[in-house]
């Protein structure tokens, strides 16, 4: 049994570690919740002690399931910004190494290109965009 999981069969949201824990965690709350809620579905008696502690389980499984959404979208985050992070540490590489090998002549006009294409590409996405909305 992964640290995702106790024994008995609760999420571990201390053991959590990453996207892919959360992603493996949050499908089983799914298939949890799922399993729950075609229980309480199919329950001939809504009023015995069963049907109480089912409903108490599913209340406590979907706020598990919304803590770990939340804390999913922060780490999304995260790895969003640092990717950023790190395309732009590229990019500053990238244009030193070319610094260092081009003229400032040749890197004005490769500039000037490339916000040219850039321009172009955005424009036909924008217009893509409007043309299916």
């Amino acid at each position: 049994m992964s640290n995702i999981q106790l024994e008995n069969g609760r999420i571990n949201l201390e053991g959590l570690d990453g996207i892919a824990d959360h992603l493996k965690a949050l499908a089983i709350t799914n298939k949890t919740l799922d399993g729950i809620k075609t229980s309480l579905d199919e329950a001939d008696d809504k009023t015995g002690d069963w049907y109480r502690r089912a409903t108490a389980a599913h209340k406590a499984w979907f706020w598990m399931r919304s803590r770990i959404c939340d804390r999913l979208a922060i780490l999304r985050r995260e790895e969003k910004e640092l990717n950023r992070m790190r395309c732009k540490f590229e990019n500053e590489e990238l244009l030193d190494l070319l610094s260092k090998q081009q003229t400032k002549a040749d890197l004005r006009t490769f500039r000037m290109l490339a916000q040219a294409k850039a321009e172009q590409r955005l424009q036909e996405v924008l217009n893509k965009a409007v043309s299916n909305g």
